[in-house]
């Protein structure tokens, strides 16, 4: 049977507005354990690692609520690593994608241990691959990709044990339609692999998905998934942090995810920028529990067992692996 924790990290100030803070309750009360145990998994809650709150932090350097959203990050980190040190999935439940961050700082250590290649599908309707300089918010959660690729505040690279975190080369966005004008320089400039809603429509979610993660099959590598649910169309999922309209659709959203972990190889998930306070029917819930429970079902049955088979010996605890990088 294949294991699996789920980490709540209730924390939205890395965002311009409140309300996926709530997202991780608002799974749990819509039965997402639950609803995983039935497709086969052994389900444990790490409960929540980071305290929810309204408080907004000071801005540093340009970066809003620096050291409040890196100390979450951190957390993530930690938790994240636990699990993967016990041979577990992480499942992140956000709170807005800056804490993505911590969740690949975790999985990129875990690889760089085991000598195994490290790869990342992000599912968003952003970019996310702004610095200070290109951002006009100056909001960390438009800030991850950028990052964990090896550009950002000093706090925020300091959370990885490497920089970068994630070769460039070995990242690929899906289902992108809002990039900022400097932004949209700097995917060019660095060679970002981003395909655009456009070419969704035209050559298919599923399809580009496949040849996003062709050679970390061949090579064997550690797939995180990072799925921010704002890349679902808001007709379908109103729920989201950041709804932006021509989205995907849950049916090509589920086959593309269907497509990466019937591989085997996805060892960490993010769920991100559920923001129940923009859905009261509490459909958009529903339906991310439900096509949750699908995608990992075929994950399970792909994989049986462990779904780290290369799963690491602890010899050290998390914490300590980190105390040289500055965190």
């Amino acid at each position: 049977m294949s294991r699996l924790t789920l980490i709540g990290a209730p924390l939205d100030l890395g965002s311009a507005w409140r309300g996926s803070g709530g997202g991780p309750e608002a799974l749990r009360a819509g039965g997402l354990a639950a609803a995983l145990r039935e497709s086969g998994w052994d389900v444990a809650d790490a409960s929540n690692v980071v305290a929810i709150t309204d408080r907004v932090g000071k801005t540093v350097d340009g970066c809003a609520s620096l050291n409040e959203v890196a100390a979450a990050c951190r957390a993530v980190r930690d938790a994240a690593s636990g699990a993967l040190a016990m041979g577990r999935m992480p499942l992140l439940l956000g709170g807005d994608h800056s804490l993505a961050i911590g969740s690949i700082a975790a999985a990129a250590a875990h690889c760089a241990r085991l000598r195994r290649p490290f790869f990342v599908l992000w599912l968003d309707a952003h970019a996310d691959f702004n610095t200070v300089d290109s951002s006009s918010s100056g909001c960390i959660f438009g800030m991850p990709v950028a990052v964990t690729t090896g550009e950002g505040h000093p706090s925020l690279l300091a959370i990885g044990l490497a920089r970068p975190m994630v070769e460039i080369g070995n990242f690929a966005l899906l289902g992108v339609r809002s990039v900022d004008p400097l932004e949209s320089v700097r995917v060019r400039e660095r060679g970002l692999r981003v395909h655009s809603m456009d070419e969704v429509r035209r050559d298919g979610m599923d399809t580009l998905a496949r040849q996003a993660i062709e050679r970390a099959v061949r090579e064997g590598a550690h797939i995180h998934v990072s799925l921010d649910l704002d890349v679902l169309d808001p007709g379908e999922a109103p729920g989201v942090g950041l709804p932006e309209p021509g989205g995907t659709t849950l049916a090509e959203t589920e086959a593309c995810l269907r497509s990466v972990m019937e591989t085997g190889l996805v060892g960490s998930f993010d769920l991100m920028e559920h923001n129940p306070g923009n859905d009261p029917s509490g459909r958009t819930t529903q339906r991310v529990v439900a096509l949750m429970s699908r995608v990992l079902a075929r994950r399970q049955a792909k994989a049986g067992g462990n779904c780290h088979p290369n799963r690491l010996r602890p010899t050290q605890s998390h914490d300590a692996e980190f105390a040289d990088s500055g965190a």
